[in-house]
Parts: C-alpha cells; sequence; structure tokens
C-alpha cells in the first residue's frame, strides 16, 4: 500500500490482533515453564515426595517472574518509543495525543484499564480493544486511548511522528545566526543574500554617484570628502585618502550602509540653486509569512528616494525612512478546534494540513492541523479579522468548506469568494470544524 505523509489511524482488527500477539509470547514462557516442571511435579506425588512440592512452588515462581518482566519491559518499551512485538509486526505506534512518546504514566493507565475490562472474560477486553470503532472523531480512540489521552497511529500506511517531528510534522523555520563552515559565515569564502547579513556601518558622506544615473555635481571643498567620486579631489590630482569610521558613541544607533537606488539628501548649500527633486517611494517589501506577527499591530518601512517627475507628498522627507503604524485592529477573537486546541487571532491566518502563503502573500498566523481522517488540505483556509467576525476563504480545497450560523443552517463556500463568520459561527473544513467565540 502506498504511504502517504497524513497521520493514519489504525485500525480496530490491526488493535486486536496486535494485542493478541503481545499476549501469546507470555503464554508460550509461562507454557514451557510448566511443561518442565509438571511432569515432575506428577512423578513425585504417588511417593508424597517433599520435593515434587517445591518443584511446584519453583515453576510457579519462575513463571510468575517472567510475566512480571514482561510487563515492565513491555511497559517501558511503549512508553519510550510506542512499540510491542504485535505493533512491530503490525506497524503500528502508540503516542501522546501531540504526537509525542506517551511516556510512563498514560501507558501505565491505559494498560489497567484493559486489564480491569478482562472482569468480563474475553469480552470485556475485545470491547475495550474495539471500542475505536465507536468514536465519531473518525475512529480515532478508543475507550482507554480517550482516558490516557493517547493515539495508536498505523505507520504502514502514514507517518510515523516519533520520528518525523510529531504530530505536525518538520516545524518550518527561520535561519537563525550563522554558524562556522556555513555559507555567508566571516569564516568562509561563501557570500550569501544581502537581506541576511547586517549591513556594514562606515563613515557618513554624500553620495555623487547613482548606479544608471549621471554624476552629480561634487560638494564644495567644506563638504567630507566621498570615497565613490570617480575623479582625484584635491589640487594636486591626487587620489584623497580614504575616511575612517568612527565608532558610534555607546548608547547612540548606528547608521546602516546606503541602499543601492537610494540618494542621501545632499547639504544645503550644495543644493542651493537648484529645485529639489520630488520624492518616490519605493515599492513596499511584504513580510514573510509565519514571521512571528501575530498582533494586529505592523509597521511598513518606506524608502524615499529622489526622482524627476514623481510627485511630492508634503508630508514626507526626502530621502528619510518613514515609519508608518496601522492601527491595532479589531478586538481579538478565539477559534476553537474540535479536537481541543484553541487560537487567539487578531490578524489573518492560513489553516490547513501544512499551511503556506502564497509568493508575496502577508499573513500573521499559521495554523497546521493535522486531520488524520485526510479531509483537510495543504492550504485550507484563509482567515481575516475585522469588527464584525473572521472572514472566511476557502482556497480551492479538495473536500470543501462550509459556515453554520448560530441557530442557523449551514452553508457551502466558493472557493476565493469570502464570507463573514460572526461570533458563534461553525466553520466546517474538510470534515473537521472550529467555533469563533470572544477572545
Amino acid at each position: 500500500m502506498q504511504r502517504t505523509l497524513n497521520l493514519v489511524n489504525a485500525p480496530a482488527g490491526k488493535r486486536l490482533a496486535a494485542w493478541l500477539i503481545d499476549q501469546i509470547i507470555p503464554a508460550v514462557a509461562v507454557g514451557v515453564v510448566y511443561a518442565v516442571t509438571v511432569p515432575a511435579v506428577l512423578a513425585g506425588a504417588g511417593s508424597a515426595r517433599q520435593d515434587a512440592l517445591v518443584t511446584l512452588w519453583l515453576g510457579m515462581l519462575i513463571a510468575g517472574v517472567l510475566s512480571l518482566a514482561y510487563a515492565v519491559w513491555l511497559w517501558g518499551w511503549q512508553a519510550s518509543a510506542g512499540k510491542t512485538p504485535g505493533h512491530l509486526l503490525l506497524g503500528l505506534r502508540i503516542t501522546s495525543e501531540e504526537g509525542t512518546p506517551a511516556g510512563w504514566g498514560p501507558i501505565f493507565l491505559r494498560s489497567v484499564l484493559i486489564g480491569v475490562s478482562g472482569l468480563v472474560p474475553v469480552v470485556g477486553p475485545v470491547l475495550m480493544l474495539l471500542s475505536n470503532t465507536w468514536d465519531t472523531n473518525h475512529q480515532r480512540q478508543g475507550w482507554h486511548d480517550k482516558v490516557a489521552r493517547t493515539l495508536v497511529l498505523d505507520v504502514h500506511t502514514g507517518r510515523n511522528p516519533l520520528t518525523t517531528g510529531g504530530l505536525f510534522g518538520p516545524s518550518t523555520f527561520a535561519p537563525g545566526a550563522l554558524s562556522p563552515g556555513d555559507p555567508g559565515h566571516p569564516e568562509t569564502g561563501v557570500s550569501t543574500p544581502a537581506l541576511t547579513r547586517w549591513p556594514a556601518f562606515t563613515a557618513a558622506g554624500p553620495i555623487t554617484t547613482v548606479p544608471g544615473g549621471g554624476r552629480s555635481p561634487s560638494p564644495d571643498a567644506s563638504g567630507p570628502s566621498s570615497p565613490d567620486a570617480s575623479g582625484p579631489s584635491s589640487p594636486d590630482d591626487r587620489p584623497a585618502p580614504p575616511s575612517t569610521a568612527t565608532p558610534p558613541a555607546p548608547g547612540a544607533v548606528p547608521k546602516p550602509a546606503p541602499v543601492p537606488g537610494a540618494v542621501r539628501p545632499e547639504p544645503a548649500h550644495a543644493a542651493a540653486g537648484r529645485p529639489a527633486a520630488a520624492p518616490t517611494a519605493a515599492p513596499r517589501t511584504p513580510v514573510p509569512a509565519g514571521s512571528g506577527h501575530s498582533s494586529g499591530y505592523r509597521e511598513d518601512r518606506v524608502i524615499l528616494v529622489g526622482g524627476a517627475g514623481s510627485s511630492a507628498d508634503p508630508d514626507e522627507e526626502l530621502g528619510s525612512t518613514q515609519l508608518r503604524s496601522r492601527p491595532a485592529g479589531p478586538a481579538a477573537v478565539r477559534l476553537r478546534f474540535d479536537d481541543g486546541q484553541a487560537h487567539e487571532l487578531s490578524a489573518s491566518a492560513l489553516v490547513g494540513r501544512n499551511p503556506a502563503a502564497a509568493a508575496g502573500e502577508t499573513v500573521d498566523l499559521l495554523i497546521p492541523f493535522a486531520d488524520m481522517g485526510r479531509s483537510v488540505s495543504k492550504t485550507h483556509l484563509h482567515l481575516s479579522v475585522d469588527s464584525a467576525g473572521v472572514w472566511v476563504t476557502d482556497r480551492n480545497s479538495t473536500n470543501g468548506s462550509g459556515i453554520t450560523p448560530r441557530g442557523g443552517q449551514r452553508r457551502r463556500l466558493e472557493p476565493g469568494q469570502p464570507v463573514l463568520a460572526p461570533v458563534g459561527t461553525t466553520v466546517h473544513f474538510g470534515d473537521r470544524s472550529f467555533t469563533v467565540s470572544a477572545a
């Protein structure tokens, strides 16, 4: 059978078969012990010898020790690796609800519940092990699994969360600090893109050349010399010595290096007698999805450059960096999912099996939802909050989406068309759902 990247619930038949295999092993061991000791006991029974009774007790003691040792070993193997001999043969794993090792406590509780069900011989354990059949949440958990908060997964058909990063799989990450040997580290000769490096701090000075344009007139002799000037600036035509960077004073904020394409404003005396060029705004760079913005407040950094013929904004300064603050937006809402998890949302989010923003798209929150019923698409929904509630947009999902207003009827969502979901609305995506409530 072809494997899938989703998690797959173990079917009831496999669970029961794995448990039976686990019981066969100690039964065989105890049977071997009794096969050795019982004939000796029967042989000495007629003579009423004392050693026959000793042999019987010794056989029972050995069988008990072997059974206890097997139970402890099985307990530890399930707690740390989610395995038993039956699970290993049939491709099953026991995990916590987060897809991590279940731990000693939950496995003990789970085993006790199965043991207690044995008070009703045969029928009790069978019903307990098959109880996931009646679980309305895609036959996800049996009664003992619900109490112990465990999952039983089929890793021959689906993904093994114990080796692939838990319930949601490997997490996306943002590049951290560069280690020695990494591309872009000072010890290596391989450079990295400019966006992954801090700009070098250089001495301030006017820029007299612009890439793709002609040279502007040099400032007068009283101004500082520019290392970018193409001609000599001293009277004897010798190149002027390069300016040296002055370390910033303690507590002072250093100035970054000039941005290519941006023109530093010239001193007032150098620009006198010439009309000032109107500023033009460079395109805004979108904030990458998943960059950690979780609130409704965000800053847009706009770099203004000089250019002829562009319209001037009287509220903006030439060559400066403007920080425009967006309002904090409406009050946040809380999304309560049918598996128990909850997320507070105040801006925008994507929901799906492994959601990812499209090229150039800006979102504040990614909500991965591990649907073991395989009904949720990779990026299923786009959510956006305003004062009226949550605007829900289906992202061309495979199994569709819908909303059910409080006390109303379910309505199917058309792909790409946002629909308002006020507080109290239930939003359906695939076979799963969440409810919108006030934060």
